[in-house]
């Protein structure tokens, strides 16, 4: 007797809550906190729910617990909600099949298209539409709801300000590009009617001869390189390129002997892709090096020594080339120079 006057002074009952094993707390009864659930978890006050489900229910046992412990309820109710798998349901408002704004019904998403086709109809090559969207992500239910009509409102009076002003700016650049093809019409036949007046003064008959007391950085030139006509000079800016020239083009026949211009190394000999096709490259010592492109034949090794007036290759069209020439080069530690300050000139 004195044992459960004991435990009724200090002791009440109480239900433990527990859930996949976990406590979540007390309550008085179990009972009334199952209608709790229902109401307070599985029906939200929250229209956008079409269905919360708890995977797992709660389990209760009857328990002895201190008159000082107090139950937790609201608690356990806050957990249970986390706990809750919750499918939203929202009304999409289309706009070309792609959505733009929602809404919390049916009755609202049907006045709004009405109302933005009656306003935007003339102004916008488009079509409105609704449809239901479901989603058990929370995350994404709260990007929804921050999709407003307000700000589609905001959205489509941009698109109809885009739209007015790029029917103004096509306009325009019609105008400039109508204007910036009669310039490049004429400027075209200004090219052309030059390129005609340097042809005529560029294709001057050169010989492959012996040359007398010529230097470069130190180094003798002896021979010019071949026999033809020059057809582009060092520094022409011609259409067949997007680039200065930096050598000298002479146009002879297919298979023409090409000579080096001086002794030295041969450094590089093969084709080449970054457009001078069959290329020799030969160094002179001082840092002069020389280049004859577009080969059609190489006659040489690299790391074979040749003497000035030594046939190397023959003229071809190899690589980037509009027609068989030698495309000749003098390089000083790297940088091109004028050809026709020391030969052909």
């Amino acid at each position: 007797m004195l044992a459960i006057s004991l435990v009724g002074t200090n002791y009440k009952v109480a239900y433990k809550v527990t859930l996949n094993g976990s406590v979540l707390g007390y309550i008085k009864d179990k009972e009334e906190f199952a209608c709790m659930i229902t109401n307070k978890v599985l029906n939200q006050d929250n229209e956008n729910m079409e269905l919360v489900i708890l995977n797992e229910l709660p389990q209760y046992s009857l328990s002895l617990v201190s008159k000082n412990e107090s139950t937790n309820e609201e608690a356990i109710l806050k957990i249970l909600k986390l706990k809750a798998e919750v499918t939203y349901k929202l009304y999409a408002i289309t706009l070309n099949g792609e959505d733009k704004a929602y809404v919390d019904t049916m009755e609202e998403a049907q006045n709004k298209v009405n109302e933005l086709t009656e306003q935007y109809k003339e102004n916008l090559d488009s079509e409105f539409g609704i449809r239901e969207v479901y989603t058990d992500n929370v995350l994404e239910y709260k990007n929804m709801k921050y999709a407003t009509i307000n700000e589609l409102d905001g959205r489509l009076n941009d698109e109809k300000k885009a739209k007015e002003e790029a029917a103004r700016k096509a306009a325009e650049e019609a105008a400039a590009k109508k204007a910036a093809e009669e310039a490049a019409a004429k400027k075209a036949a200004e090219e052309e009617k030059a390129k005609k007046a340097a042809l005529t003064q560029s294709y001057a008959p050169v010989e492959h001869q012996n040359l007398d007391g010529v230097k470069v950085a130190g180094v003798s030139f002896s021979v010019s390189p071949v026999s033809g006509r020059i057809s582009s000079r060092y520094g022409a800016n011609e259409s067949i390129r997007n680039h200065t020239h930096k050598g000298l083009d002479i146009a002879a026949s297919n298979g023409t002997p090409i000579y080096a211009v001086a002794d030295g190394q041969v450094e590089y000999a093969q084709y080449n892709n970054g457009g001078y096709g069959n290329l020799v490259r030969i160094s002179h010592g001082n840092g002069v090096e020389t280049y004859y492109a577009h080969c059609s034949k190489l006659y040489v090794s690299a790391g074979q020594h040749v003497t000035a007036g030594t046939c190397i290759g023959a003229v071809g069209s190899t690589g980037r080339s509009t027609g068989n020439h030698l495309h000749f080069e003098i390089r000083i530690n790297g940088s091109q120079v004028n050809p026709q300050n020391y030969l052909y000139n």
